[in-house]
């Protein structure tokens, strides 16, 4: 049994398309439909009821699936063990939020290109929403972003939390620095991050706790325009600490303490497991590890290690 023809099985069962699995292992989609016809032909069974827009996976199909990634995965331990330290070569497809980006993106990228030179980086920078939908759809290998994705495949992995705070303009009166209530944030303009990401929901989170209606919530999808926005004066905004940090030591900004304690921004490596290659693994451990070094370096006030880094 060709382990090349398992490999286009399980991410066709992966994807829930033939052209999808055919983008993502560089091939062209009658390849993928000759490798699945000689799996169905040597095993006497249909794996995929074929419909005029979507492909659905058998019973026996389902029943493979199962065999086939182990077969995999045992394939794949084996060219570990006897190739160790090998350097990684291909290309990886990540997709990272603006706040990692801000924070510790670029020294990971470049820590991944001392360790492997000859492994080609596709970088995408979207929101947690868009990330989501790329990395089932089989366009990213990885996204660092701040959920949990679930789908076939897919692999999550916390990578720590950022604090959250809401942040303001050092000219404006924020009175004599005690915390103030979530009402007096809200009862002018306020700005947050993208609809339905975690800061945005953790405020009006907060305005239902204390029984009040925001006046009005920008939702900026970019630090640098939110930036620009509070330092214009269009409103505080509650935001992870981390990726302001600048602003923050050198005075431009500053933190408003607030009597509500607002959730932490968590952050999530979400991985599309190749069932032929331990490359995808390897750069989210090695993402997972940055983050960790990150925390370290700045301390807890703008960046906390998961519990596993932590130790």
């Amino acid at each position: 049994m060709n382990t090349r023809f398992l490999e286009a099985f399980v991410w066709v069962a992966r994807l829930g398309s033939f052209r999808s699995a055919a983008d993502r292992l560089n091939m062209t989609q009658s390849a993928i439909s000759s490798r699945i016809a000689s799996l169905e032909s040597e095993f006497g069974k249909r794996l995929f009821d074929r419909e005029v827009r979507e492909v659905r996976i058998t019973t026996a199909g389902r029943m493979l699936l199962d065999y086939a990634e182990r077969i995999l995965d045992l394939s794949r331990e084996m060219n570990g063990a006897l190739a160790p330290g090998a350097k990684l070569t291909g290309t990886v497809r990540i997709g990272a939020v603006e706040t990692i980006l801000y924070t510790w993106l670029i020294p990971f990228l470049e820590r991944v290109r001392q360790a492997h030179g000859e492994l080609e980086i596709e970088l995408t920078a979207e929101p947690t929403i868009r990330l989501h939908e790329q990395l089932r759809r089989g366009q990213l290998d990885i996204a660092l972003q701040t959920n949990a994705i679930l789908g076939d495949g897919i692999l999550n992995q916390r990578m720590g939390t950022m604090p959250m705070a809401w942040i303001g303009r050092p000219e404006d009166d924020w009175g004599d620095g005690s915390p103030l209530p979530i009402a007096r944030f809200v009862q002018r303009p306020a700005i947050t991050m993208s609809r339905g990401s975690q800061p945005h929901d953790a405020l009006l989170q907060a305005c239902r706790d204390a029984g009040i209606q925001p006046k009005r919530v920008h939702c900026v999808s970019s630090l640098a325009a939110i930036s620009r926005l509070v330092s214009a004066g269009f409103g505080a905004a509650l935001v992870p600490l981390a990726p302001f940090r600048d602003e923050l030591s050198a005075g431009r900004l500053v933190v408003i303490p607030c009597t509500t304690r607002m959730v932490q921004l968590h952050l999530m490596a979400s991985l599309m497991t190749d069932p032929s290659s331990q490359t995808v693994e390897v750069i989210g451990a090695m993402a997972r590890q940055e983050a960790a070094q990150y925390a370290l370096s700045v301390g807890p006030d703008f960046a906390i290690p998961g519990p596993e880094e932590a130790r």
